[in-house]
């Protein structure tokens, strides 16, 4: 699989349908109709596409945007979640966390408030990571994790560890100075609330 036909099923996915769960749904539908060498093409390209969010800075501004309601575990969600909104999101975002600022559907989370998400708002896609593997046992049967081992490829279950400095992610001159943007946007909504 080339990386225009798995930006092309999410871009198609998105406009099937806004919800994560149908979307997860038409993936694997729609996956599940390619041979598998394509099936495991999909997971792979996955993979390295949320791998370019894989930063403590872009943990930092994940923690930012879910107002400090992010684990690691909830980090992978998140990085799945910005591949979901397209190939130019995740390309502004993977050079500079803080364009996650640009991001409308960030901006329209940010003015609502975490504390107002319904559960279906979070910033988090978790069934993004699991479409392939169910395309591929409706398909062949099998296990994806068999296949990709096969390959020498492991299944990404988490977001650790990341790569880059760590610093306090709770202390709001490190987000004022490394998020500039998203810190300020962050703290305006919150202000206005």
């Amino acid at each position: 699989m080339d990386l225009d036909v798995f930006w092309g099923l999410l871009d198609r996915s998105a406009s099937v349908t806004s919800d994560q769960q149908e979307r997860s749904s038409w993936l694997s539908s729609q996956l599940a109709l390619l041979p598998p060498a394509d099936i495991c093409g999909f997971e792979t390209l996955l993979n390295a596409s949320r791998g370019r969010v894989n930063t403590y800075a872009h943990f930092h501004a994940a923690y930012v945007v879910c107002d400090g309601l992010c684990s690691a575990d909830q980090f992978l969600a998140f990085q799945w979640w910005l591949v979901g909104l397209g190939r130019s999101v995740l390309a502004s975002v993977a050079a500079c966390p803080d364009a996650l600022a640009d991001v409308p559907a960030v901006r329209t989370l940010l003015a609502v408030g975490a504390e107002s998400w319904p559960d279906g708002a979070w910033p988090l896609w978790e069934g993004l990571g699991q479409v392939a593997h169910d395309a591929f046992f409706t398909a062949t049967g099998r296990s994806l994790d068999n296949a990709l081992a096969v390959l020498g490829r492991v299944r990404v279950t988490d977001a650790d560890p990341f790569s880059g400095a760590v610093w306090d992610v709770d202390s709001p001159l490190e987000a004022a100075v490394r998020l500039p943007r998203l810190w300020e946007l962050a703290r305006g909504m919150e202000e206005a609330a």
